[in-house]
């Protein structure tokens, strides 16, 4: 959880010290940090591998970076919404990345590292005589 609580930090940094900017052209930017992020990680993640940690799958790596995607849209559309109400949206935008990166981040990961658990059969019924 801290290892998502230290990113949630990064992209709000990111977000807060791009406020200056035009909301699309810092979303571009925080959208950039993000997947060079995930690109490093996935080295690292192969050297971790050879140290005897299970690497990460393709299918994982997809869906976190396709997580991340949406995830900077959907600040984007916190940002035009804040600042339809609030002075400093970015800041209220900030904040947002960070609780949904450090509480949704775990559950992402496991959601696509485990998959969702198939429905249970009940039990088979047996037929009476």
């Amino acid at each position: 959880m801290s290892a998502y609580a230290a990113a949630g930090a990064a992209v709000a940094a990111v977000w807060v010290l791009g406020g200056d900017m035009p909301a699309w052209e810092h979303a571009l930017r925080v959208l950039v940090v993000v997947l060079c992020v995930s690109v490093a990680g996935r080295f690292l993640g192969r050297r971790l591998a050879r140290a005897g940690r299970a690497p990460l799958d393709r299918g994982l790596f997809l869906g976190l970076v396709a997580g991340k995607v949406l995830l900077v849209a959907v600040a984007l559309l916190v940002d035009w919404l804040a600042g339809l109400w609030f002075a400093e949206p970015t800041l209220i935008t900030a904040g947002f990345l960070f609780v949904v990166v450090t509480l949704g981040g775990p559950a992402l990961h496991g959601r696509l590292s485990h998959g969702t658990p198939a429905p249970q059969d009940p039990e088979p019924r047996t037929a009476r005589a």
